[in-house]
């Protein structure tokens, strides 16, 4: 068949189930869906069945065509039909017309089959109205033939349809069971860590809740002699922090009566003074000889500094005033946590 249109080649791919499976599926929604290819599909079987009883196609069409066409009852059907319906238009030898004859009396009942109809002959008394009546019932004949082979055909294609249908909604039923268990094992997993995270938190609470009596008083002790800035005394300090507590220690000298002290502590930074306390009285321990004063954590951390000076003054003999003794370079720093 010598067609120059590629829709054409197309629907003759397809007739002859040459196309694969996802252009033939295309194909088949297409042409349901729209009337006009329908009917062009229609019209291109007719004549590839109509050029095939009548030997028009090549050895390789004619292979084709029969190794699709002649594997269904309903086609060979329709093949047989044209047959008939061509030979009434055209005398064959009485050999060929016997052939078809048996053929043709598998499928219909003698007084309708088309041959029957091409041989009777009306008696003269008739003339051109027999003649006539047997045209028309000629044709009534083949458009019910025509008709039974659109509607085989078409059974077929919704019957392809609805296998892919129901392959189609098992598929989207697997879906939805695996989207489900995903959408589980999330929730799952989400519950998991939000437990984590409780328990993270709570742990945390309870080591900070540990730690803060033990932060209320933070105590610094101040040796005479260091005065090192590169490696200071130095106090940490924490919000839960609410006492410095100073040890300062005095440097072993010659009996001295016992006198009254005063501790000032400024920030270095400006030379600020934090906090002054007087009225401190001497410790001894052994050997040793040290006050101990108590600052609020608070000067400290208010200060905005972490530089500090504490000065240790001694109350003269007349008890007018004080004279400084020893002074103490010592850093304070504030822990977050």
């Amino acid at each position: 068949m010598n067609h120059s249109s590629g829709s054409d080649q197309t629907i003759i791919r397809y007739l002859l189930n040459e196309l694969s499976a996802h252009d033939q599926a295309r194909f088949e929604e297409a042409y349901l869906s729209d009337g006009s290819l329908f009917e062009q599909v229609q019209a291109l079987e007719d004549e590839l069945i109509e050029n095939y009883v009548k030997g028009d196609l090549s050895g390789r069409e004619r292979r084709r065509f029969e190794r699709h066409y002649l594997a269904s009852d309903q086609r060979r059907a329709r093949i047989e039909a044209a047959r008939d319906l061509v030979q009434m238009c055209s005398p064959r030898s009485s050999t060929k017309t016997a052939t078809d004859d048996s053929i043709g009396s598998k499928f219909f009942p003698s007084f309708l089959r088309p041959r029957s109809l091409a041989n009777w002959r009306p008696a003269p008394v008739f003339g051109a109205a027999a003649a006539l009546l047997s045209l028309v019932v000629a044709g009534l004949v083949f458009e019910l033939l025509r008709l039974r082979g659109q509607f085989a055909t078409v059974s077929e294609e919704l019957a392809a349809i609805e296998r892919r249908a129901k392959e189609s909604e098992r598929r989207l039923v697997h879906e939805r069971e695996q989207l489900a268990e995903e959408r589980k094992q999330s929730v799952e997993l989400r519950e998991k860590l939000e437990n984590l995270y409780s328990q993270l938190d709570r742990s945390s609470r309870e080591q900070t809740n540990s730690q803060a009596p033990n932060n209320q008083i933070v105590f610094l002790a101040l040796t005479p002699g260091v005065r090192s800035i590169i490696k200071p005394d130095r106090a940490v300090i924490y919000p839960s922090t609410r006492f410095v507590e100073l040890r300062v220690e005095l440097e072993e000298r010659e009996s001295t009566p016992p006198r009254s002290y005063r501790v000032v502590v400024k920030a270095v930074d400006g030379d600020r003074g934090i906090w002054t306390q007087e009225g401190i009285k001497l410790r001894r321990r052994n050997s040793a000889r040290y006050v101990m004063v108590r600052a609020p954590a608070d000067r400290f951390k208010a200060a905005g500094a972490q530089d500090f000076m504490l000065t240790l003054d001694a109350l003269t003999a007349g008890g007018k005033g004080y004279e400084e003794l020893e002074s103490y370079y010592f850093q304070v720093t504030a822990s977050r946590r």
